[in-house]
C-alpha cells in the first residue's frame, strides 16, 4: 500500500476531513441565508440601497434638467445600467420610462407607475423613490426597485472579508479539530502496535486502557484476550511439558523392572547354568515382586489419568470414620508391625460424606508413605478434627521428615524421597492423595521437619 493509499484510509484523516467538510457546509449554508436575507425586496438593506439610489439619481437629473429643460432622461438613467437595481423615470402624468435602449415591459411598468402615485403614509416601502424638481417645479419621480442579486450583495460584503472569514472559521475548526482527535489517534497507535506485537509473538504486549470512551473498552477488551490467550499458550506450554516428563517418567518407571523381570527370566531360561531350587525360588520371587509393581504402577498412572481428565465419577455417601480406621488397621497394621512402627488411629465419632472408596484410597497411600519413611521405633498417628474449612484427616509420623525444597514437590508425578526402606513406592501415591482431594473440592498439604516427621492433611468441605 502506498502512502497515498494509506493516508486516504487512515480513519483519523477520514474523521478530519469530515469535520472540515461538515464545517464548510455549515459556512455555505449561513452564508446562503445571509445573502438571501440581504436581498430580499422587503430587507432592511434593499430598502436603504433603493432609496439612496433613487436620491441620487433624482439629483443628477434634476441638475441635467436645470442645466438644459430637453434633456434626455433615458440617457441620464442608462449610466446606472451597471448598477443592480433597476431604475425609473415616471412623469408627473404617470408615464414611466426607462433607461436608454430599456424596454420596460408593461407589468413591471404598472408596478412603477402604482408605487410612484402611492402617496407616503410613514410606512417603509420595499421600493427607492426620489422626487426631481426644477426650480420648485415637479418635473416626475425617480423610482429604484430593490431587485437585488446575490452577487451584488457578496460584493458589497467584500469577498476578501468573506474569505477571511472562512479560512479563520476553517483554521479554528482544524484546530479544534486536531485538540479533540489527537488523543485517540495516539491511542489507536498505540492499540495497533500492541495488536502487531501480539501477533508477532510478544505475550506482554498491551494497549493503553485510560479514558471511559469507546476506543478503551476495546483496549480492555484486548487486553482481556491477550491475557487469555496469555495464559491458554502458558497452559499449554506447561501441559506440554509435563506431557513430556510424564513420558520420560513412565519410560524410566517401566523400564527399570521390565528390565529386573528379563534379567532373571533370561537367567531361568539358561539351561546350561546350574541353577538350585532355592535359587529358582528366589528369582521368580523377584520377578513376582516386580511383576506386582509393575502392575500397581500401570494402575495408579491410569487412575491419576483418570482424575486429572475429571472422569472420577464420585459417589459420595456419609459413613463414620471409624469404619475407615477399622479398614485401614486392617490392611496395615500387618506391615507396621513388620517393620517395628506403632500405627494408631484416634477415636472418633465423626462421619464423612464423601466417596468412601477413594478417600480410603488416598488415607491408604498416606499411611503407606509414612510407615515407608519411618525408622523402627517411630510412629504413625491417623486423626480427624472439625476445622473451619471443614474435615481434616491427618496423618503424623516421626519419619524422616522432608526438607524445605522437597515439600514443595512431594505432590507431583514420581517424585520419590530418599530415605524410604525400600523401593516399593510408585511415586504416584501422593499425587493420586491430591488429585482425590481436589475432586472433592478440597486440599492436601504436608509440613514437616526434616529429622523430626512429617504431617499430610486432606481438608475436605463438608
Amino acid at each position: 500500500m502506498s502512502d497515498g493509499d494509506r493516508w486516504v484510509r487512515s480513519l483519523y484523516w477520514r474523521i478530519a476531513l469530515a469535520c472540515l467538510g461538515l464545517l464548510a457546509a455549515g459556512l455555505a449554508v449561513q452564508m446562503a441565508f445571509v445573502v438571501a436575507q440581504l436581498s430580499r425586496p422587503e430587507g432592511l438593506h434593499a430598502r436603504i440601497t433603493a432609496q439612496q439610489l433613487a436620491e441620487t439619481i433624482a439629483r443628477d437629473l434634476s441638475e441635467a434638467l436645470e442645466v438644459d429643460p430637453a434633456a434626455d432622461v433615458p440617457q441620464v438613467l442608462a449610466r446606472y445600467l451597471d448598477t443592480p437595481l433597476p431604475a425609473f423615470f415616471v412623469t408627473p402624468g404617470g408615464r414611466v420610462r426607462g433607461p436608454d435602449g430599456v424596454t420596460v415591459p408593461d407589468d413591471e411598468a404598472a408596478l412603477v407607475a402604482s408605487a410612484a402615485t402611492t402617496p407616503d403614509d410613514g410606512r417603509q416601502r420595499p421600493v427607492g423613490i426620489a422626487r426631481v424638481e426644477v426650480l420648485g417645479e415637479l418635473e416626475g419621480r425617480v423610482v429604484v426597485l430593490p431587485r437585488r442579486p446575490g452577487l451584488a450583495v457578496l460584493r458589497d460584503l467584500g469577498p476578501m472579508a468573506l474569505a477571511g472569514a472562512a479560512m479563520t472559521a476553517i483554521g479554528v475548526a482544524a484546530l479544534l479539530a486536531w485538540l479533540a482527535f489527537a488523543p485517540a489517534h495516539r491511542r489507536l497507535q498505540a492499540l495497533e502496535s500492541a495488536a502487531v506485537r501480539l501477533g508477532q509473538g510478544d505475550l506482554s504486549a498491551r494497549a493503553p486502557e485510560e479514558g471511559a470512551d469507546e476506543i478503551s473498552r476495546v483496549a480492555r477488551a484486548f487486553n482481556q484476550t491477550a491475557d487469555a490467550l496469555a495464559t491458554q499458550i502458558q497452559r499449554v506450554t506447561s501441559e506440554q511439558e509435563i506431557r513430556r516428563q510424564l513420558l520420560a517418567d513412565v519410560s524410566h518407571e517401566l523400564h527399570t523392572p521390565l528390565t529386573t523381570i528379563r534379567g532373571y527370566v533370561e537367567t531361568l531360561q539358561m539351561r546350561d547354568l546350574p541353577i538350585s531350587e532355592d535359587d529358582r525360588a528366589r528369582y521368580l520371587a523377584v520377578v513376582d515382586d516386580e511383576a506386582i509393581r509393575l502392575e500397581r504402577l500401570i494402575g495408579d498412572l491410569l487412575d491419576l489419568a483418570k482424575m486429572e481428565a475429571g472422569g472420577l465419577g464420585l459417589r459420595p455417601e456419609r459413613a463414620p470414620l471409624s469404619f475407615l480406621w477399622s479398614r485401614l488397621r486392617d490392611r496395615h497394621g500387618p506391615s507396621a508391625t513388620a517393620v517395628g512402627v506403632t500405627l494408631a488411629f484416634e477415636p472418633t465419632t465423626l462421619e464423612v460424606t464423601a466417596d468412601i472408596g477413594r478417600l480410603e484410597q488416598a488415607l491408604s497411600n498416606l499411611v503407606a508413605n509414612a510407615l515407608r519413611f519411618t525408622p523402627e521405633g517411630g510412629q504413625v498417628h491417623v486423626t480427624a478434627s472439625l476445622v473451619p474449612e471443614g474435615l481434616c484427616l491427618e496423618v503424623r509420623d516421626t519419619g524422616v521428615g522432608l526438607p524445605p525444597e522437597s515439600q514443595a514437590r512431594v505432590f507431583d508425578r514420581f517424585f520419590k524421597q530418599d530415605g524410604s526402606r525400600s523401593r516399593g513406592g510408585t511415586g504416584l501415591g501422593l499425587s493420586i492423595v491430591r488429585a482425590i482431594a481436589e475432586a472433592h473440592g478440597g486440599t492436601a498439604t504436608v509440613s514437616s521437619t526434616p529429622g523430626e516427621g512429617s504431617t499430610f492433611r486432606v481438608v475436605l468441605p463438608q
